[in-house]
């Protein structure tokens, strides 16, 4: 049941072979409940229509990219926990993807399994199969949003409808945001180039018409 002021649904996705429920959401205005059967199965990471405060039930481990402040349009990845009983603030903009519930223990980049705080930098949060269950109260107004992918080298934002129905998510990126740019930059000179070409031509068939009407004029006051 959906109305655009209160309702619930179930959001079903691909998880291996067959379609497995992933959320369940119910709403009423702008407060929600949603109810995370398992982690994001897609590769890429989301970001969303609104900005958002998170209230988790239930700690959980998110996979977050941010764009590199030493090289232009690249991002890396990190994974933190995103712990229960405390208000996170989401921008909009924020991309991520829910890997699952934190189950409490840390993985060090030697394999060491420990539990309680992180003590290491690199050290990697573990999760199990319990269900995610947030609180979440959404922002004003809505945008357009979709995923973030790295294909062959390139990373290039996808709308979520092209990326889920029409193989978005499998297709690779097309090119560069500087090599759209610069063949911008050459279509519209080619275009400056023909248009000028053509203005020239016009003006030559209006001398060549403008001469002869000038010549027919002479003939007839003779």
């Amino acid at each position: 049941m959906r109305t655009r002021l209160f309702g619930w649904d179930t959001i079903y996705g691909i998880d291996g072979k067959h379609p497995t429920p992933y959320l369940t959401r119910f709403w009423f205005w702008r407060l929600r409940l949603h109810i995370f059967y398992r982690g994001d199965a897609d590769p890429d990471p989301h970001d969303h229509p609104w900005d958002f405060w998170t209230f988790p039930l239930t700690a959980y481990v998110e996979e977050v990219t941010r764009p590199s402040l030493l090289f232009p349009n690249m991002f890396y990845k990190h994974r933190q926990v995103v712990h229960a009983f405390r208000w996170h603030h989401r921008p909009a903009e924020h991309l991520h993807r829910i890997i699952g519930a934190f189950d409490g223990w840390w993985v060090t980049p030697e394999g060491f399994l420990y539990i309680g705080e992180q003590l290491g930098e690199h050290d990697q949060p573990q999760t199990d199969g319990a269900r995610i269950v947030t609180i979440v109260w959404r922002g004003k107004g809505e945008r357009r949003w979709g995923f973030l992918k790295h294909r062959d080298g390139r990373w290039c934002w996808i709308h979520w409808k092209e990326y889920v129905f029409h193989g978005g998510g499998l297709a690779p990126c097309g090119p560069a945001i500087d090599e759209v740019a610069a063949k911008i930059e050459r279509d519209a000179t080619k275009v400056e180039r023909d248009a000028a070409a053509i203005d020239a031509e016009v003006a030559a068939v209006e001398a060549s018409i403008r001469k002869g009407a000038r010549r027919a004029g002479k003939r007839f006051q003779l």
